[in-house]
């Protein structure tokens, strides 16, 4: 009789009794005609969509595929983490999506070794995007089958409590059924040993089905992690498996797998307990569709970022209730703008030569400045960086100075808008462009997703400023 790793031993069923009584609470998972109700914001998604297509075709093939990997290699990363395989890391998850490490995985390195097995099945699911393959069965075991390949064994519960590890089955659905303790007591049950064959079908039916294609892809993706989270079919995996085949309708919609980073965690389970549990489907499509939308916004502004020959490029790479929940996004907002100032300063650390930047914090609203969606946060809410190139003028030697200048503007906002799934907003107002950014990302702290987000766009706004002030040199 097995449990998931770190399952507390006293809820084990201890006869073949006490195990058939457990297997019969079983619910089989819901069509997904029940989630015909799911809301997205589908504006707002296909805003972002747009935008990531657009800098995708900017960027060419082979600067897609580089922001790409990165993204597949961060979603293996902390995927695996998040499966108990290996402890957390923010900084190397950081690391990893900067692109500052790629190479193969060092053989002798157990943890490297998962995730790079991990990362072969999101390019495999990738592909199966990309080809508009139907999910099945067996693409499914094939995706469990390489996420586990670097695994040998796992954990179990005996009968008497001990916990133990034993081989893990290979190419074959769990032989004996599997629970989980759920935090506020009882035991999470799965499908039954002999019922999964069936309920993959099911699935597979379910996949098929005119109901499922109806679905939004936010929906399609939260769905097919639902449902098999309700059956668990595999004695180990499961967990990487459901992001892994959700990420297959969101890749064949938008390019971006599903990664949920380590601070991100909580609120992941509480959606993925939600849905399962107490059947609020839309819990869990809100957590993917704002986790959907942020690695959009990190791939628009991975692909958009300058190459090493571009002149800023080069100064940048020497870089290393109601009333509670409007005082929360104030807070947030202010947090998150002095958050983009910092990263603003260090984005122009190293201006070129013959370049002046000055950055300021103020509450000083822009003259004429107007929002219909949004209002201002209530704090600081002002950041501004002039830059200037050339030789003003100097008093008493009569030449005119020849200068010119480049700026950018940020304001921070809240949303208006009641339930607002990304109400905590940034605004560059020369270009109008947007940071927007879930609460619980910015609230109580800024998570480190929402830094790395902040970062790359800081990183590409600053350098297209610079572009304009100081052109790239023609090539020879």
């Amino acid at each position: 009789m097995t449990a998931e790793a770190g399952a507390a031993h006293a809820s084990v069923p201890r006869t073949a009794e006490e195990l058939a009584e457990l297997e019969a609470r079983y619910q089989p998972f819901d069509g997904a005609g029940a989630w015909s109700g799911v809301h997205v914001d589908v504006p707002r998604w296909d805003r972002f969509a747009h935008t990531l297509s657009q800098r995708r075709a900017a960027a060419g093939p082979q600067g897609w595929a580089d922001a790409h990997d990165r993204l597949l290699r961060t979603a293996a990363l902390d995927s695996s983490a998040l499966d108990g395989l290996f402890p957390a890391n923010t900084e190397l998850t950081a690391m990893v999506l900067a692109g500052a490490i790629s190479e193969s995985p060092a053989a002798d390195d157990p943890i490297e070794v998962v995730v790079e097995c991990h990362r072969r099945a999101l390019i495999l699911a990738s592909e199966a995007a990309a080809a508009g393959r139907g999910v099945d069965p067996h693409l499914m075991a094939v995706l469990q089958d390489v996420i586990t390949e670097a695994q040998a064994t796992y954990t179990v519960s005996t009968d008497r409590g001990e916990i133990v590890e034993v081989d893990l089955p290979r190419r074959q659905y769990k032989p004996v059924s599997n629970y989980l303790p759920l935090p506020g007591g009882g035991l999470a049950v799965f499908a039954p040993a002999a019922m999964v064959a069936a309920e993959m079908e099911r699935l597979r039916g379910e996949f098929e089905s005119a109901a499922f294609a109806a679905l939004h892809p936010v929906a399609q993706a939260a769905y097919a992690h639902y449902a098999l989270g309700m059956i668990h079919p595999f004695a180990d995996g499961n967990g990487r498996l459901a992001r892994t085949v959700a990420s297959i309708f969101l890749m064949r919609a938008c390019g971006v797998p599903l990664i949920v980073f380590a601070e991100q965690w909580p609120a992941y389970y509480q959606a993925l307990m939600a849905a399962q549990w107490e059947g609020d489907s839309q819990a869990l499509a809100d957590f993917v569709c704002a986790a959907a939308m942020s690695a959009m916004d990190l791939a628009a502004n991975l692909v958009a970022r300058p190459t090493a020959g571009n002149l800023a490029a080069d100064a940048l790479a020497r870089l290393a209730g109601e009333q509670g929940v409007k005082a929360a996004a104030d807070e947030a907002a202010c947090a998150l703008i002095e958050t983009l100032a910092i990263e603003l300063r260090e984005a122009l650390f190293a201006p070129p030569r013959g370049v002046r930047i000055a950055i300021t914090a103020a509450r000083t609203v822009p003259a004429g400045h107007a929002e219909a969606a949004y209002r201002l946060a209530a704090g600081q809410t002002v950041v501004r960086a002039a830059m200037r190139a050339g030789r003003p003028a100097q008093p008493g030697k009569g030449a005119a100075g020849t200068t010119n200048g480049a700026d950018l503007e940020f304001v921070a906002l809240v949303s208006k808008q009641p339930g607002d799934l990304l109400p905590v907003v940034l605004r560059e107002t020369t270009s109008g462009e947007l940071l927007e950014v879930a609460l619980d990302d910015a609230y109580p702290l800024i998570l480190e997703p929402t830094v790395l987000r902040t970062r790359l766009w800081a990183q590409r706004l600053a350098a297209e400023a610079l572009n304009r002030l100081v052109p790239a040199e023609p090539d020879a």
